[in-house]
């Protein structure tokens, strides 16, 4: 019970370590609305650049070629100009790829590996494109990072009041060499 006092206890008497915890508590609760608004986002880039891809597939299948004989001529090509369509048109197939790869693993993650997949898969050009607007959830993945918050938050704190006491001793002089 001692224990339980001691560290958890303590927690309740600092006002600087509950405004810390609840800024991260409510930080990590806007996290699931962000994702999936950020999910539409990508979506949407997704769409665009399928029919892009869609369109230089129809242009190959004119020709008699799929897609990748078709870049592959015109990287052959004498003209200045079709080397340079060649990369547009392999640069468009690369997005579309990279964009679905990034929408399903972020669409088909679980509340504990979404953030994990949004960090690895994150455009940041399209993030920006996000119309975020706070909300206060009522999910149980809500929850779920609201609790991680608070833990995070407290981590934080202690870190920050337990490492420069370490480091510079208690008074916040250096500690005397030995």
């Amino acid at each position: 019970m001692n224990f339980i006092t001691k560290y958890i206890g303590g927690f309740f008497g600092s006002i600087l370590e509950r405004i810390v915890v609840f800024f991260a508590a409510l930080l990590l609760s806007q996290a699931p609305q962000y994702m999936n608004l950020y999910l539409n986002v990508l979506a949407g880039a997704k769409a665009e650049s399928q029919k892009s891809v869609e369109l230089i597939k129809e242009k190959a299948q004119e020709v008699g070629m799929d897609t990748k004989q078709f870049i592959a001529d015109l990287m052959g090509s004498q003209s200045q100009a079709g080397k340079k369509s060649a990369e547009i048109h392999q640069a468009q197939i690369s997005r579309f790829e990279a964009l679905s790869a990034a929408f399903l693993s972020i669409k088909n993650s679980s509340a504990f590996t979404r953030p994990f997949a949004f960090l690895r898969h994150v455009d940041w050009s399209l993030a920006k494109s996000v119309q975020f607007q706070p909300a206060l959830p009522f999910t149980l993945e809500s929850l779920l990072y609201v609790i991680v918050g608070i833990i995070l938050g407290m981590l934080l704190y202690r870190a920050l009041l337990f490492f420069p006491k370490k480091l510079f001793g208690k008074k916040g002089t250096p500690p005397a060499k030995v």
